[in-house]
């Protein structure tokens, strides 16, 4: 099984870049609601936001392969429990993958904001000081949007993942017609979740797309 490789950028492009964050600032400020963000962070967001567009669809993969096994029970529930298991792995790894790659966004953005405090302390000239001080609010502000609709996202998420591992777990010792009636309050749970869930995923990947496409 391989991950998906991390969008980590290189400590040239992170020094170029938090150059760049500081001069901008002096040229222009954008007045939009989603600021432009300087270059490091927009790369460790496209690296996050392809990771979440992989996880939405393995998510329909996984409920996909539960649903099958559910309502179309064959004589020998063997394949159909091996096929919604198989996704489910997959799907752990997603995670594990978008986790590592928000890790890495976020120590990016930690760097950027430190550069431009630094920076600022060294602007002698007021108006510039005053417009590198507006440049760093509104990426911050750009930024903790995104933060907020993950962390709606994972209000949702955690009890969807939650019956999925339940109901791998009891399958797994119980694999049976009488085994899927005892899970299925569980499993119609995960059907009743999902759509929320991918409305929030929805919600996270708009969001992040907004600050790429305004860079």
């Amino acid at each position: 099984m391989r991950n998906r490789g991390l969008n980590v950028p290189s400590w040239r492009s992170i020094l170029a870049s938090m150059a760049v964050g500081i001069l901008l600032p002096m040229l222009s400020v954008g007045c939009s609601t989603t600021a432009s963000l300087p270059p490091s962070v927009a790369v460790g967001l496209e690296g996050l936001r392809n990771e979440a567009v992989a996880l939405r669809g393995q998510i329909e993969k996984t409920v996909g392969a539960l649903k099958e096994m559910m309502s179309k029970p064959q004589s020998d529930l063997s394949p159909q429990y091996q096929s919604f298991t198989h996704e489910l792995g997959i799907l752990e790894a997603k995670v594990e993958a978008a986790r590592q790659q928000r890790a890495a966004t976020d120590t990016v953005v930690k760097d950027q904001f430190m550069a431009w405090d630094d920076n600022l302390k060294q602007l002698q000239n007021e108006e510039s000081r005053q417009r590198a001080a507006e440049r760093r609010a509104a990426t911050e502000a750009t930024y903790s949007g995104i933060q907020q609709k993950i962390a709606e996202l994972k209000k949702d998420w955690t009890p969807f993942v939650i019956d999925l591992k339940d109901t791998r777990q009891y399958l797994k010792s119980d694999l049976s017609k009488e085994g899927l009636h005892t899970i299925e309050p569980t499993a119609d749970r995960v059907f009743d979740q999902q759509g929320n869930v991918l409305k929030r995923l929805d919600d996270v990947i708009s969001a992040m797309d907004s600050a790429i496409k305004s860079r």
